[in-house]
């Protein structure tokens, strides 16, 4: 028999609901039971390895990524990043959340992340459980899962470091914003094609400007005001400019340049087809005509 002491009963039931649903292929193999406060046992009549394997190691594995997982992301966002703000924890736990998801890329690619953390939780089963053996749960976590919180650890710190990015490029694109708000259109409407990955400006009759005349555009005294950097050949041009109107025609929406341009000029950039501009130049160099 294994015995397992939980801290709660809502875990010992849970494990306990997890055990059996692989029961039904093993009907004969094992037996848990559930003393309806906070303990566990199974009992293993068919081959220890093969149950433990087969059976018990997965019940267990899912039961901490199902009900223990977020409570250790939480605990180390608030305890080892010192994030206390409810609502930060929950926006770094949904960006640590992605990078799980893409665990299988980023541990293939070296030594460093040679096994899944789900391996890490069959490992640290395997060289754990045994029969005749009682244990509490909570003890079991901290001194048998410490490579799985390692691992946990390390996807928490690329969630901060991507909000802190993100709150970064949000303060960035407000900044952007106001600057906006106080200037007046030096133009009525500009052109841009993405041509990846490089934009290029057309002027309100359709004119090509080169990357000399684009430069020339920059409000020097907008771009050392500023406390970032500014895009030089793309944002810098077009905020000194604050057109009234910007067509932008893209066959890439999702491109960072684009979607930033999108969050910086809203409701003044319409966003087109890269064919539809030279549908529109060819209808302009033929009628001669000037939207």
């Amino acid at each position: 028999m294994i015995e397992i002491h939980f801290d709660k009963a809502s875990e010992a039931e849970k494990l306990f609901w997890l055990l059996n649903e692989r029961k039904r292929d093993a009907c004969p193999l094992f037996h848990a039971a559930y003393d309806g406060n906070k303990t566990v046992a199974v009992y293993i009549y068919g081959d220890e390895k093969h149950v433990l394997e087969t059976y018990i190691i997965p019940a267990m594995t899912a039961f901490v990524q199902s009900v223990l997982e977020d409570r250790l992301l939480l605990s180390i966002i608030s305890g080892v990043f010192y994030f206390r703000d409810r609502e930060e924890q929950q926006q770094i736990l949904a960006l640590a959340h992605s990078f799980l998801d893409g665990e299988r890329r980023d541990y293939q690619k070296g030594a460093e992340f040679a096994a899944s953390r789900m391996a890490l939780l069959r490992e640290a089963c395997a060289s754990f459980l045994r029969d005749g053996l009682s244990f509490s749960f909570s003890s079991f976590v901290t001194f048998r899962l410490k490579p799985y919180i390692e691992r946990l650890e390390h996807y928490v710190g690329l969630a901060i470091d991507e909000y802190k990015l993100e709150q970064e490029y949000q303060t960035f694109v407000q900044m952007l914003r106001e600057c906006l708000v106080g200037r007046t259109p030096q133009w009525p409407r500009l052109y841009l094609v993405h041509d990846p990955p490089h934009f290029v400006f057309y002027d309100r009759h359709r004119r090509e400007l080169s990357a000399a005349e684009v430069k020339q555009l920059i409000d020097r005294h907008l771009v050392v005001s500023q406390p970032m950097y500014i895009d030089s050949s793309v944002l810098a041009p077009l905020v000194s400019l604050a057109p009234a109107e910007i067509e932008l025609y893209t066959d890439h929406p999702d491109d960072g340049m684009v979607q930033t341009l999108q969050n910086v000029f809203q409701e003044r950039l319409r966003l087109r087809r890269r064919a539809d501009f030279s549908h529109l130049f060819a209808a302009s160099a033929g009628n001669g005509e000037e939207s």
